[in-house]
């Protein structure tokens, strides 16, 4: 099943929402943060991130053009592919970093995306017809 533009931006901010929520949970402590369940939660909610990013309409991004799309899109390549390499303590400082712009422009985005009618769960008959 494929995702449509407002899903995935909404994917983002929730990742978004949930990275704070770990860290806040967690505490701040040196000790919370070296637990090994939140680096877990934090790498998904970014590969989350990533690959709603690479799944935008050329057009989303561009109309953003100070978020780095691709930097993104390559944090999610190198969770999952070269997890090896993650210094967890780098995720941190992009969390502190890099997501309050990115969040601001998700919310840009979303709010610049036309308004869809909700479908009715059930329909109603039609009153506009006499018996």
């Amino acid at each position: 099943m494929s995702r449509n533009e407002k899903e995935r931006l909404r994917d983002i901010k929730d990742a978004i929402a949930a990275i704070r929520q770990h860290l806040e949970q967690a505490g701040e402590t040196s000790a919370a943060k070296e637990d090994p369940l939140l680096h877990d939660a934090l790498l998904f909610q970014f590969v989350v991130i990533g690959e709603a990013v690479k799944n935008l309409t050329p057009e989303a991004r561009e109309s953003a053009p100070e978020i780095p799309w691709t930097d993104i899109a390559g944090l999610r390549d190198l969770i999952a592919h070269e997890y090896f390499r993650i210094d967890i303590h780098r995720v941190i400082e992009i969390v502190k970093r890099d997501l309050p712009p990115l969040e601001q422009a998700i919310d840009g985005l979303l709010s610049n995306l036309p308004e869809t009618s909700t479908p009715k769960l059930h329909s109603e008959p039609d009153r506009s017809e006499s018996d």
